[in-house]
């Protein structure tokens, strides 16, 4: 595939982002709304997993039902909001996020670890969840709990092994959480170390 960069095409999707609905909420909607000329693949290669507001009964449990099918009517399952790999094992923690709920499945989150189980060992470690992210997740889980949501999943117990695995520096995700939710705290992952202090001696001396 070749593609041309063009500013003038930029600024028309931009200018327009707020006026054309996208069909599925992404943003492969909204570009085929745009380019209304491409070939559209059909959606069974790249199913959204999502149940939106206003979904009759029949529709989430035909969309259920091809999550789970065997054997797999899907092509590709599109994981939105917090991704399997991201969550434990045990349920999917969209459920603990109010904003996120639309998104969460564990019969769509049984296929994914399925795949994962296949994988063989060496490339299942590519799955460990940073300590930041097991701290998040216990914060989901505690104001899933306070806003007693009634499907439960936050009082089910983790056994996720990946929870006392560690393979970063700083692995006490349990202290990170008595920090969480300050105003001082940030999601920014990004760290910009300080410049070293280089000791210096005149040329005179060496």
């Amino acid at each position: 595939m070749v593609i041309e960069p063009s500013n003038c095409t930029f600024q028309l999707l931009m200018e327009h982002i707020n006026e054309i609905e996208s069909y599925n909420g992404g943003d492969q909607g909204y570009l085929n709304e745009i380019f209304t000329w491409w070939h559209r693949i059909p959606k069974h290669m790249n199913f959204l997993k999502h149940f939106w507001i206003g979904d009759e009964e029949e529709k989430k449990a035909m969309k259920t039902r091809l999550f789970g099918s065997e054997p797999p009517v899907l092509y590709v399952l599109h994981y939105l909001g917090l991704k399997p790999w991201l969550c434990f094992r045990y349920y999917d923690c969209n459920w603990n996020v109010d904003i996120l709920r639309e998104f969460a499945s564990d019969v769509a989150r049984k296929r994914w670890w399925k795949v994962h189980d296949a994988m063989p060992e060496h490339l299942q470690k590519f799955c460990l969840i940073r300590t930041k992210q097991k701290a998040g997740l216990e914060w989901n889980r505690r104001q899933a709990e306070k806003a007693n949501y009634t499907d439960g999943h936050w009082r089910i117990t983790i056994k996720d092994k990946r929870l006392k695995t560690c393979s970063e520096e700083l692995c006490n995700w349990k202290s990170m959480l008595s920090h969480w939710g300050e105003t001082n705290w940030t999601d920014d992952d990004t760290f910009v170390p300080t410049n070293p202090v280089i000791a210096s001696k005149p040329l005179s001396n060496l």
